[in-house]
């Protein structure tokens, strides 16, 4: 498997017209990279092929500059005439190799002329043909296909080299937000948030940038290693909130960053609207962090509809109520009570609540009397440098207008 860009999505949606047109099983964009193909993007059954984007596929021993077509598998290497329609026959090379009834691929080249990679499209039983309409429309959208990657290409390297300056350069800097337990207002550590250069925007914005280009998992790592150096500045008492999707997490990174540094301290905590496709994979990941001492938090609890399934699964020793639920919960009976159903919950599971966005005094004060164990918020401290705020007389500031929304961390 290679690693590849992710496509514009309107080179999804061309993949998707060229399998509609053709009613084809599957169509895919493969990309040329150091003389191999290597699918870049697919769409429709391509797992009834085994295939599916960084798979390398070799279209056959001759290499035909116009395009390739196939029907019923047939000796690898046997070659038909040219069909007069811009492309060349090319008996069963990638069809007989991954199952399929009949296949179809043109070129496609750049607008300066470079060779892209090939369009292709693989259908179980229907029969495909290089003379008629199903090459022109090939050819036609292949065409259009290049003229998208011709146009996206320019902005798509410019916006990466952007991201890959910044994580060069070390990566966002970080803020800290204080957590304080309740109701002793004590503060127990601090979560890592991650601040980025103006032109950039916020961090929600940057790190869902970075995921459209691939990029998600480099630019976390580098805000991980960004908060950890916080740690020799903290009391020893004091936690480390370090912010990971669920990609990261599984990818095995984390557990290499957090080698030497006392892993005892972190609390990593997995964004709750961030989609999770493998829960075993996830809690494999999980576990050998845990075993190194780490602690979970499923974040952002109530903001998406993905929440109970992670709390189910992940097994987090803190819970993060949204900011959603901590606002106005002192006038609104159903927020309070889903703190209190949350408070039950972390009880019978050995866990901790925490309250995002504490914005008022009333709002605290109903947060203790549901139950909830810590809290964190601008009414208690907002986002700033270290050192954190001392324990000793430690006392809630006025209560103050709520700040924009929630930012992602590190």
């Amino acid at each position: 498997m290679t690693e590849l860009e992710p496509v514009p999505a309107a080179v999804a949606g061309l993949l998707a017209t060229a399998r509609g047109c053709l009613e084809v099983d599957v169509c895919w964009l493969s990309r040329l990279i150091g003389g191999t193909q290597v699918i870049e993007a697919c769409s429709g059954d391509a797992a009834s092929f085994g295939v599916r984007p960084g798979s390398t596929v070799r279209y056959g021993d001759r290499r035909h500059s116009r395009g390739h077509t196939g029907h019923r598998p047939a000796p690898a290497g046997q070659t038909g005439p040219s069909t007069g329609t811009g492309t060349t026959v090319a008996e069963g090379q990638v069809s007989g190799r991954l199952g399929a009834g009949s296949y179809l691929g043109v070129p496609v080249v750049l607008a300066d002329g470079r060779p892209y990679g090939m369009l292709c499209c693989l259908s179980h039983d229907r029969a495909l043909t290089a003379r008629g309409r199903q090459a022109r429309s090939l050819i036609l959208l292949a065409g259009v296909l290049a003229e998208s990657l011709s146009c996206q290409r320019p902005d798509l390297e410019a916006r990466r080299g952007r991201f890959r300056q910044l994580i060069d350069n070390g990566g966002p800097r970080m803020t800290f937000q204080p957590v304080f337990e309740l109701p002793s207002m004590d503060c127990m550590g601090a979560e890592a948030l991650a601040r980025f250069p103006p032109d950039f925007g916020g961090p929600e914005r940057c790190f869902a940038e970075a995921a459209e280009l691939g990029l998600d998992l480099a630019l976390e790592v580098s805000a991980i290693r960004v908060a950890l150096r916080a740690l020799p500045r903290l009391a020893p008492e004091f936690g480390l909130g370090i912010n990971a999707s669920p990609t990261t997490v599984v990818s095995g990174e984390i557990a290499k960053v957090i080698a030497d540094v006392p892993a005892e301290r972190l609390v990593l905590e997995i964004t709750e609207h961030d989609r999770i496709d493998d829960y075993p994979a996830m809690d494999r990941a999980l576990d050998v962090l845990r075993r190194e001492g780490v602690r979970v938090a499923v974040d952002d609890v109530g903001r998406g509809s993905a929440g109970l399934r992670h709390l189910v699964h992940l097994r987090p020793d803190f819970i993060k109520m949204d900011r959603c639920l901590t606002q106005h919960i002192d006038v609104d009976p159903a927020r309070r009570a889903l703190a209190t159903a949350l408070v039950s919950f972390a009880r019978e599971t050995d866990g901790l609540v925490l309250a995002e966005g504490v914005e008022t005094a009333a709002e605290l004060d109903v947060l203790i009397g549901a139950g909830v164990h810590q809290a964190q918020g601008h009414y208690l401290a907002p986002p700033g440098p270290l050192p954190l705020p001392p324990n000793a007389d430690q006392t809630p500031p006025v209560a103050k207008a709520s700040p924009s929304g929630p930012v992602r961390g590190s």
